[in-house]
């Protein structure tokens, strides 16, 4: 398929999320948030405007940043407490709408004291995942960038901060909590997710590299994700992790180029082996030709982070770390030559995830031609 075909469907798909989702449909519903999904949608729409050279898709990635931290800075509509998350005023609240972080946008309100915890519940429930705010934090940056905007790298600023309240531990026994709830006042889920520390060392690296003078308070927080990071192997079997490990391979790799020193642990060199070790633990990935036993936005997920990385191989991959990835660039096509099929796309598991399988395969169409917006730091 000719990549104006692929940079056409990734504008349906987008424009009919921006549709739904009341950016450009008076329709829609502008309070139908949800900060992962948003994160690459920001992304995606200036992805389509450098690919198409259309302002309208720029405006509506502003746009979209507003509302997000309109709904997602604000409790859920279903809980007895209203206003910000970080008790400011409406006033103050509206211009440090990350202060306190960023709800996930769940359709059931976070579980409360006196409820029991639920394992599978628990997927359903508001709160505060880390590795969302870090998502979020990439996107703003990648706004500053933009537009220049200083405001979007104090929120950066802001949310990076809010961050330290899923630390635990003293000296060299620090941890995160993988889900936190609304207030950043408890464990929701005490668990560490995988890549957290990592995703927050990169954030923390990104945003000192932006603000280009010294920040007491983001190296303190540093230096507890630096900590986090020792003799850690960031190697894994999950389709969306691996995307997401070439994804913060290529941003290190970028980090480094700008002259950053980055601890040994999250070096581009050693991101980049660890995500070639786990796509070759792939074994029959993508032959399930049944929609319904496949995930399109972790598929996606997969297919984006190959895009990137394949443009990043030649300027700034050593040749001895990027080795062997030509091998895997024909999965990135193969995902979406699945999800782009209309039969595919009846499946349960395609609508039952609409917004984020839409927004996952188009930014995948979308790396394709305008790679550097997902991995821009």
């Amino acid at each position: 398929m000719e990549n104006s075909t692929y940079l056409n469907r990734a504008r349906q798909l987008m424009d009919a999320f921006a549709g739904r989702t009341g950016l450009i449909d008076e329709q829609g519903d502008p309070a139908r948030r949800y900060l992962w999904t948003d994160a690459f949608a920001v992304q995606a729409f200036f992805g389509l405007s450098h690919a198409l050279r259309e302002e309208k898709y720029r405006q509506q990635a502003i746009r979209l940043i507003d509302l997000v931290h309109e709904h997602l800075g604000k409790f859920h509509p279903r809980d007895s407490r209203e206003g910000w998350i970080s008790g400011l005023d409406n006033d103050s609240g509206s211009l440090q709408p990350t202060v306190a972080g960023l709800r996930i946008g769940k359709k059931l309100p976070e579980r409360q004291e006196h409820e029991s915890y639920n394992s599978r519940l628990e997927w359903e429930r508001d709160g505060q995942y880390f590795h969302y705010l870090s998502r979020w934090m990439n996107t703003l940056l990648q706004a500053h960038k933009e537009t220049k905007d200083q405001n979007y790298l104090l929120h950066a600023r802001d949310l990076f901060l809010a961050t330290d309240k899923f630390i635990y531990g003293i000296g060299n026994g620090l941890a995160m909590y993988w889900k936190m709830d609304t207030q950043l006042s408890s464990p929701l889920v005490p668990s560490m997710g995988a890549h957290d520390p990592l995703e927050g060392l990169l954030c923390g690296m990104s945003l000192k590299n932006a603000i280009f003078e010294e920040d007491k308070e983001v190296e303190t927080l540093i230096e507890k994700f630096r900590i986090m990071c020792r003799g850690k192997s960031w190697t894994t079997t999950d389709a969306l992790g691996i995307g997401g490990l070439l994804l913060n391979a290529a941003r290190a790799a970028e980090l480094e180029s700008f002259g950053m020193h980055l601890p040994a642990s999250v070096q581009a060199g050693k991101l980049f082996r660890e995500s070639m070790n786990s796509l070759r633990g792939l074994h029959g990935f993508g032959k399930d030709q049944n929609p319904n036993r496949r995930l399109a936005f972790r598929e996606c997920g997969l297919s984006l982070g190959l895009h990137v990385a394949k443009a990043s191989e030649n300027a700034i991959f050593d040749t001895s770390a990027s080795e062997g990835l030509t091998d895997y660039f024909y999965l990135a096509s193969e995902i979406e030559e699945f999800w782009l099929n209309s039969e595919h796309r009846q499946a349960a598991t395609w609508n039952d995830h609409l917004d984020i399988n839409s927004v996952s395969l188009a930014s995948s169409l979308i790396a394709s031609e305008a790679p550097e917006v997902f991995s821009a730091i």
